[in-house]
């Protein structure tokens, strides 16, 4: 995908890093804190309707705490967007840091914590808030963005592939290799994450902290983001 300088634009490839590190985050979140997650909210939402009609091994507060956060997180990234998007690589920019920060956060409150087992403590509840806020303000931020690749929202991602491929009708275009791949990075992220989770939640959730961090801030540094 050519940007305004005539060279490839280069952050379909650094959202695949942020795309890997979602799919840590979820691993993370779905293993480790109580069946819920905290970057995909569809299934969060399904969550939340099964452990309120009785579905059992579901925790009504987990999903609830994961979308409230989530939303918060949505709200501040929103507004950072509406406030600082005219600067668009300080925009970027901040808000990886931000979002980084947060799962610090959650990696630093993880020290020590281990996957739930019977019933979640307190601070699996603090791990989900931080990692929703943190999944939160970083969607929003794609959305604002309009980049090719959302990295929270890999339904479309798998629907926009197969709408643009010639089997649903599609001519192509030059982003489906990066569908192609997004979709890869989220299940090579997954696979990453449930790994790391054996060693410690604090492991994984760092990662993703640096896999964010690392895109995005790799990418604005390159000449191509000034454009």
């Amino acid at each position: 995908m050519p940007g305004r300088t005539g060279r490839p634009d280069p952050l379909p490839k650094a959202l695949l890093v942020v795309t890997a590190a979602t799919g840590v985050v979820d691993a993370v979140a779905y293993l480790g804190l109580g069946q819920v997650f905290t970057a995909f909210m569809t299934g969060n939402i399904l969550f939340l309707g099964f452990s309120l009609a009785g579905g059992q091994g579901l925790s009504p507060i987990g999903s609830g705490t994961a979308l409230t956060a989530f939303a918060v997180g949505a709200v501040a990234g929103s507004r950072l967007g509406a406030a600082t998007s005219e600067r668009r690589r300080r925009w970027l920019l901040t808000s990886a840091v931000l979002a980084s920060a947060l799962l610090a956060a959650a990696a630093l409150t993880a020290i020590g914590l281990r996957p739930v087992g019977q019933s979640p403590e307190p601070r699996h509840y603090a791990v989900t808030a931080l990692t929703a806020l943190a999944m939160g303000l970083r969607s929003a931020t794609m959305w604002r963005l309009g980049a090719v690749l959302n990295t929270t929202l890999v339904t479309g991602t798998l629907v926009t592939l197969i709408r643009k491929s010639p089997l649903g009708g599609g001519t192509g275009d030059t982003a489906q290799p990066y569908r192609a791949a997004a979709l890869v990075a989220v299940c090579v992220g997954a696979v990453i994450g449930a790994l790391l989770l054996r060693v410690s939640m604090t492991a994984a959730l760092l990662l993703a902290a640096a896999g964010v961090l690392a895109g995005i801030g790799g990418y604005v540094a390159l000449p191509e983001s000034r454009a």
